[in-house]
């Protein structure tokens, strides 16, 4: 059982030139070369395919998330206040269970966020 006020989210990270560590955990290959609007334009691209069902966000997340969470399909896990960056927590708190987030950024990247619970 989960205590206080935890929550659990998955999401899709994608990486981009001015994100912090600029390596891919899914291909271990740099992003350095992927600009802002490029990350943003084809973050845009994957959460249209998840609303419209052309895709599950879990997919998604194995098939192009940056993350190491990419496996479990973006799938963090649950978390108390203070351990993800502020602008992730917010949003992800925002979220009803089931709802996917538009495009969140922070320090790591651009991310689609899913509350699970």
């Amino acid at each position: 059982m989960v205590k206080g006020d935890c929550i659990r989210a998955a999401h899709l990270l994608i990486k981009f030139d001015g994100s912090r560590n600029c390596v891919s955990h899914r291909t271990g290959k740099s992003t350095a070369d992927l600009t802002y609007d490029a990350a943003l334009a084809e973050l845009k691209q994957w959460a249209k395919r998840i609303a419209d069902g052309e895709i599950t966000f879990e997919d998604a997340a194995r098939q192009r998330s940056d993350c190491g969470s990419y496996n479990s399909g973006g799938d963090l896990g649950f978390f108390g206040p203070g351990v993800m960056m502020k602008p992730f927590e917010d949003a992800a708190r925002s979220l009803n269970v089931g709802e996917v987030s538009g495009v969140v950024r922070t320090e790591s990247g651009l991310h689609i966020i899913k509350r699970l619970a």
